[in-house]
């Protein structure tokens, strides 16, 4: 698989790295000026800012420095100049991932800070502490100490302070997957960095919004963070932040499928980097580039873009970069057949992979060479490879890694003609895929959930916003009248007298335009809500379709597999075995036989090619008709079937309608119900319309998956009481047909005790049971 690489900047980092290099060297000139010349307490401070000037330079000398200061601060007993000389050399082992190191002088800074009470620093330090723990990947303790130095800074009033802290606590949970809080954090940064008017600060804050949304496919609202963030960027000409919201604008539109759009965006992104020489940057870019090219089909193009990224990788010798674009390079190779070339890739990559203890390219470049294996037709080789990218999926728990690793096991043993082992493969790799399918619609559900609470929350600081101009209007104005009252007291009367009629103007005014605002936003409002659920709508049925298209294949599979190797070893095999594989035969048919039959009566459904033909059907034959068919699977399982469906009942509907309902719910009711049951199938008429209810006292269905039933996004489905498999489509196709029909089908159960189906259909006239 192919790797794009972000821009996910950490809050006021970018700012500062903005402005830093280009003045940090003139600083340090004249802070050694100022050395020369100060006491020996001015020259603690001196010295650790000359260390934090030199980050960027060099991280031996800004060691030294804050080492200088440290000796100084201790021979004149100056403890704040010992808190500030520990924490610039915790920075420099936290820069230098010597993390253990690192905590151990903040600890010391902190025993300092608090001993002196040193409320700022005591924040900043907590900051610097959960940095060296995210750093390490401890996102847990990270947040604990975030949380410690936000408390401080709230205590101090410090809002500058409080909104990094929000936007640091923000993008740690984001970094655990817990995107709600995330979203909630960032809002509360974006309130109080609209306080203090920070516009860089803003537009970081919505780069990281749109960064989380981008990670719960909220294509919609990332777009229009980065959207804001890049205006501001614009107004603030800074080239940096312009080139990286190009990039992440980029990666929303290749995500959303526009791979045209998202070119437009990072040939922006390179044209700047290149005027800017930044190489980082380029490389990036290239990359990119060279991603949506390969997604367009262009293997040539996309070549072309991965090897400009590899080299300006080498001058950096950054081993990151020149592994991934190895990989890029390798696949690329593979797609256009030249096995040598993109095995020579794919190794480098592997090797830099390792090299940099990057586990989670190792499993996608063991997937990568093994994929090449296979092509090739070296299947040890290739299983070799898949047993390694297996266990380093399971220990970093990457699904995405772990499918393909299934399928491609599925494919090495079908090529083998080892149709069990491919058979049990594919089911490992279909389970582990809806696992992901259900995951990602947890993640729509999410995302609904945020916009619903977090668009109040939006709401609420935009209308805070407008109520602080207001007043600050409100108050100007006062002071004008006043001004006015004192220069011009002759003609107070009478400015009164008009300042008022003017006043009850411009407030009916007001009122008029506030009155139209709020209907054009309302009507806008429900428009977007419109346009969004008509998307999800056309989105949730391709979904649907696509795993139709993969449930297609496992049947076929089972058909193909068992029917060659009863062809093939008819002679070898026991009556027991054959008996075995005949029944998997069958059992593989007839769900390939309803999942066909449903899936065409719910697609002409959904086309509104069923012509419907509505005509007085006999309820008690309808049944009638069906159980003669489900019989033999109610004997075998041992269920007694009774219907108290008295024989003259009769309901106005489309034969085929009543049959394929019927057919779908005593099905349903039989697969459900444990040996010796017992399914009731009655009838209810009142008002011109029947209810019909097929009840079972079988396992019955929980009330989180009661609401998935008729969801045709959730594409649920679950084993009967003797492992007996189904499509998840049936209960769908009833709910259209009988909605058709000018009826309803709802379903009452209780898990262990049983089910209750019941639908409604509407009779000639009035009859009695």
């Amino acid at each position: 698989m192919q790797k794009i690489k972000l821009y996910i900047s950490a809050i006021l980092m970018l700012i500062s790295l903005f402005s830093f290099s280009q003045d940090n060297r003139q600083a340090i000139d004249s802070l050694f000026n100022e050395l020369e010349k100060a006491d020996d307490k001015s020259k603690i401070e001196i010295l650790n800012n000359i260390s934090r000037n030199y980050w960027n330079f060099s991280l031996d000398s800004s060691l030294y420095f804050a080492n200088e200061a440290l000796n100084l601060a201790h021979i004149v007993h100056d403890k704040k100049g010992i808190s500030d000389a520990y924490n610039r050399i915790g920075n420099v082992y936290s820069f230098q991932n010597e993390n253990e190191l690192a905590f151990e002088f903040y600890q010391k800074c902190l025993e300092i800070r608090l001993e002196i009470k040193d409320s700022k620093g005591i924040s900043n330090i907590y900051h610097n502490i959960a940095m060296s723990y995210d750093f390490d990947n401890n996102n847990l303790k990270a947040l604990e100490n975030l949380q410690k130095g936000l408390e401080e800074s709230i205590q101090r009033e410090d809002i500058e302070d409080i909104v990094g802290f929000y936007s640091n606590i923000a993008q740690t949970y984001s970094n655990i997957n817990k995107y709600k809080e995330s979203i909630e954090n960032y809002l509360k940064a974006l309130k109080n960095a609209r306080e203090i008017n920070d516009d860089l600060t803003l537009a970081s804050i919505y780069n990281g919004l749109g960064n989380v949304y981008i990670e719960i496919s909220g294509y919609d609202k990332a777009l229009g963070y980065f959207l804001d963030a890049l205006e501001i960027y614009k107004k603030a000409d800074l080239p940096n932040g312009v080139s990286m919201l190009y990039n992440n604008l980029g990666i929303v539109y290749q995500a959303s499928k526009d791979n045209d759009k998202a070119l437009e965006y990072y040939q922006k992104t390179l044209k700047m980097d290149i005027k800017s020489d930044n190489k980082e940057g380029q490389a990036t870019a290239y990359n990119n580039i060279g991603t949506a090219y390969d997604e367009k089909g262009d293997k040539e193009k996309s070549l072309e873009y991965y090897n400009k990224s590899l080299k300006i990788n080498k001058e950096l010798e950054d081993t990151d970069g020149i592994a991934t674009a190895l990989n890029n390079i390798g696949l690329i190779y593979l797609d256009l057949g030249e096995y040598d070339k993109a095995y020579t890739n794919l190794k480098k990559s592997t090797e830099l992979a390792i090299e940099i203890n990057d586990t989670y390219s190792l499993a996608n470049n063991y997937n990568n060479l093994a994929n090449l294996f296979l092509r090739q037709k070296q299947y040890i080789k290739a299983q070799n490879n898949l047993n390694l990218a297996i266990k380093l999926s399971k220990q970093i728990n990457v699904k995405e890694w772990l499918v393909e690793s299934y399928d491609l096991y599925s494919q090495l043993y079908s090529e083998l003609n080892d149709y069990k082992k491919a058979l049990e493969y594919y089911k490992l790799y279909s389970e582990t895929k809806d696992s992901i399918f259900s995951t990602n619609s947890s993640n729509r559900i999410t995302e609904m959930k945020i916009k619903y609470e977090t668009d109040n929350l939006e709401t609420e600081n935009t209308l805070l916003k407008k109520d602080n101009k207001i007043h600050l209007l409100e108050l100007n104005r006062q002071k004008n009248i006043k001004n006015y009252s004192i220069a011009f007291s002759i003609l107070i009367l009478a400015l009164a007298i008009l300042s008022f009629s003017q006043f009850r103007l411009k407030k009916r005014t007001n009122g008029l335009l506030k009155s139209k605002n709020d209907q054009l936003k309302d009507a806008n409002k429900k428009l977007t809500v419109s346009e969004y659920n008509l998307k999800e709508l056309n989105a949730t049925k391709d979904k649907f379709f696509s795993i139709i298209a993969h449930d297609l294949k496992n049947p076929f599979q089972s058909l193909l597999g068992f029917s060659e190797i009863l062809y093939n070893q008819m002679d070898k095999l026991s009556k027991d075995e054959i008996s075995e594989y005949t029944k998997l035969i069958y059992e593989s048919s007839q769900n390939l036989f309803n999942l066909l039959g449903n899936l065409l009566q719910w697609s002409q459904s959904q086309l509104g090619s069923i012509k419907l033909s509505p005509k007085p059907i006999n309820v008690y034959d309808s049944i009638d008709d069906v159980l003669s068919i489900f019989g033999v699977a109610a004997q075998k399982k041992n269920i007694k079937v009774e219907s108290s469906i008295a024989k003259d009942v009769t309901v106005f509907a489309d034969k085929h309608v009543v049959s394929t309902v019927f057919r779908n719910l005593i099905s349903n009711a039989i697969k459900f119900t444990n040996q010796g049951g017992e399914i009731k199938i009655s009838s209810v008429i009142s008002n011109n319309k029947i209810t019909v209810s097929v009840e079972d006292n079988g396992k019955g269905i929980s009330e989180g998956n009661l609401e998935k039933l008729f969801r045709i996004d959730q594409g649920y489905s679950t084993k009967g009481t003797e492992n007996e498999s189904g499509t998840g489509l049936g209960l769908i196709l009833c709910k259209d047909l009988i909605s058709q029909s000018n009826g309803e089908l709802f379903v009452e159960s209780t898990l262990g005790k049983g089910s209750n189906f019941k639908f409604t259909l509407p009779i000639l006239e009035e009859q009695t049971e």
